[in-house]
């Protein structure tokens, strides 16, 4: 049972079509491969590593809620990467691999089980596998860690929903649904597979009305629709007790009716017709489909009218358009829930990865129409027309993907990583770092904690490790060098007969130059002690923490959180005698600005030197 009805192929007549599909596979994989060759690791792919790293495999991982995902088989595969060898590119782009063969198998057999193995299966896998607008979805890491199980299980499912459909086999259904629980471990969007599966049903219903299509559906298949309702009110259930505020509901009818221009008049209609050719960089490395106005106007031009060429013939192709855009309507009402708001910005859509599951329902539509129109297109005046429109589409979709390419290899991470790996494992018997935050061009500081060193570098098997003291202050530059620092803020008041004494079992308060802000700051202390033990140091009010001293004359550096305009010492089992101290930032030790000189004639010559 096919969409496309027609008498039995010989196979040579089937050749054109497999040596095609041979063709469209080849071309998605170096496409793929040359994104990925200039590709790195990017954004949640450091927070993941480090949330698998410091959690290990547990239920505070499994269940964490990212950003409102819940998404525990994601996080199995994220802790086994990164258990054999964290922030390890190479590891991931082979993992990524082996998901895109499965996706791509998937394609190629879903869209032959609707489609049948002639020239509208090819259509279809090329539109799905070729689109430049599938890209940032395969090529990002995070992304496809979810995205790729969610379309190849959906692809899946419906080549056992058409063998369900055709032949009534309990296995059949049962691995639709068995399909679905594995999409749900990864990717709450799965919920969508049981909308699209009644699509597929629609589809290959033997009426060829739609709404008696739709009636023989619900009437014929009811126990069905019952058993996916029970599975999606237990999984919304569970769902709810983990991702709790992720809904964040449109502002207005403004910000939905952006939400539909955009997402379908600047990304997927330009990616239809091989756009979106431009891109405009996000952060670092990513970007969104930036198409120009041309580009635009010709791809609503064209979906537009192949939508009303499908839409006007009676049958599949009317059906497949419906069931594609209502797919599409479902797809953008969940993601208008969980993206949009006060706070949201209906352009994030122009990623690409939000619409690539309505990818496989347009691609379905767009090969039904060319084959209702087959006799039409077969006719020796299309031949150089429709050549020359598929060789347009092909150039298009090669500048998009260099474009996408050239954006997404610029990416900062990968050198800083690589000198903070080969440092630290320099430096892995040596004392350990007090914690600091990750330069901003690798992560913002709004995914703290996350854009701390402790969790982004927590992957790393070779490294001396993170504490809250240390007895040699390093730190990380933003060239990812370990290089030796100071202490840079307030520093304590000289004190009286030449140190503050701190007799074993009391404490003492030093007072600052200058008041501090709360927050956290890294304390130096000079100290002279008779033997090791151990001190807790408080900034302010704030929290105590606890450093080992050592016998004789040392420093000691503490990071904790506090402000106000003194530190108390608290010597729980040692004497000390503090001849100094200073509270603040840590800086490279080599930098020649320490905090005590006036430099802001040198900074007006260097200003006025820059504009001259």
């Amino acid at each position: 049972m096919t969409l496309i009805r027609e008498a039995p192929a010989a196979p040579a007549s089937t050749r054109p079509a497999s040596a095609g599909t041979a063709i469209v596979i080849a071309l998605h994989f170096i496409l793929w491969a040359i994104t990925m060759i200039g590709g790195w690791l990017y954004w949640d792919d450091f927070i993941l590593q480090g949330q698998a790293a410091r959690l290990g495999l547990s239920t505070d991982l499994l269940l964490n809620n990212h950003d409102g995902h819940v998404m525990p088989f994601t996080y199995a595969v994220v802790w086994f990467l990164q258990d054999l060898s964290g922030l390890n590119y190479a590891l991931v782009a082979t993992s990524m691999a082996v998901g895109q063969t499965i996706f791509v198998v998937s394609a190629v057999l879903a869209t032959r089980s609707l489609l049948g193995r002639g020239m509208p299966s090819l259509v279809a896998l090329a539109v799905l596998l070729l689109s430049p607008i599938m890209l940032p979805g395969f090529t990002w890491w995070s992304a496809a860690l979810t995205l790729v199980p969610l379309m190849s299980c959906m692809l899946l499912a419906t080549v056992a929903q058409v063998h369900y459909l055709r032949t009534g086999s309990l296995g059949a259904l049962i691995t639709t649904y068995a399909l679905a629980v594995v999409a749900l471990g990864f990717f709450e969007k799965s919920v969508l597979i049981p909308f699209w599966l009644f699509g597929v049903t629609v589809l290959v219903s033997r009426h060829s009305g739609l709404w008696s299509s739709v009636r023989d559906s619900l009437k014929g298949h009811w126990r069905m629709w019952l058993g996916w309702l029970a599975l999606l009110v237990v999984y919304l259930v569970a769902f709810a007790q983990v991702a709790q505020g992720r809904t964040h509901l449109p502002t207005g009818p403004g910000q939905v009716l952006s939400l539909i221009g955009r997402a379908v008049f600047r990304t997927i209609a330009p990616g239809l017709v091989g756009g979106p050719v431009t891109w405009t960089p996000v952060d670092f490395s990513a970007s969104f489909a930036n198409p120009p106005w041309w580009l635009i106007l010709f791809g609503g031009l064209v979906v537009t009218a192949v939508v009303i060429a499908g839409v006007r013939r009676p049958g599949i192709s009317r059906k497949a358009w419906v069931v594609a855009g209502a797919y599409l309507a479902i797809d953008l009402a969940t993601f208008a829930v969980g993206r949009l708001g006060p706070a949201g910005d209906p352009g994030v859509i122009q990623a690409g990865r939000y619409v690539a599951t309505a990818m496989i329902g347009i691609s379905i539509a767009i090969a039904a129409t060319a084959a209702s129109y087959r006799d039409e297109l077969s006719a020796p005046r299309w031949r150089w027309p429709l050549t020359g429109f598929v060789a347009t589409i092909g150039l298009l979709a090669l500048l998009s993907c260099l474009a996408y390419a050239a954006i997404w290899s610029d990416n900062p991470a990968k050198k800083w990583v690589g000198n903070a790996r080969a440092d630290l494992a320099g430096a892995s018997d040596g004392a350990p770092l007090l914690d600091q935050d990750v330069p901003d061009f690798i992560l913002l500081p709004v995914t703290h904690p996350y854009n701390q060193a402790s969790w982004f570098l927590a992957p790393l098997a070779q490294q001396p490790g993170f504490a809250t003291s240390t007895t040699a202050l390093q730190l990380l530059d933003n060239r990812g060098r370990l290089i030796p620092a100071t202490v840079d803020g307030a520093a304590a008041l000289p004190p009286p007969q030449g140190c503050f004494v701190v007799p074993a079992g009391s404490s003492v308060t030093v007072p600052l130059e200058h008041a501090l802000i709360a927050w956290a700051h890294t304390v130096r202390i000079d100290y002279a002690a008779d033997r090791a033990g151990f001190v807790n140091v408080r900034i302010g009010s704030g929290t105590p923490v606890a450093a080992a001293v050592q016998a004789g004359r040392h420093q000691v550096f503490v990071r904790a959180e506090g402000g106000e305009t003194s530190i108390t010492v608290d010597a729980t089992d040692s004497s000390l005698c503090i001849s100094g101290a200073e509270v603040g930032r840590v800086l490279p030790a080599d930098l020649p600005y320490g905090g005590g000189t006036d430099i802001t004639e040198q900074l007006q010559q260097l200003k006025n030197g820059a504009s001259g």
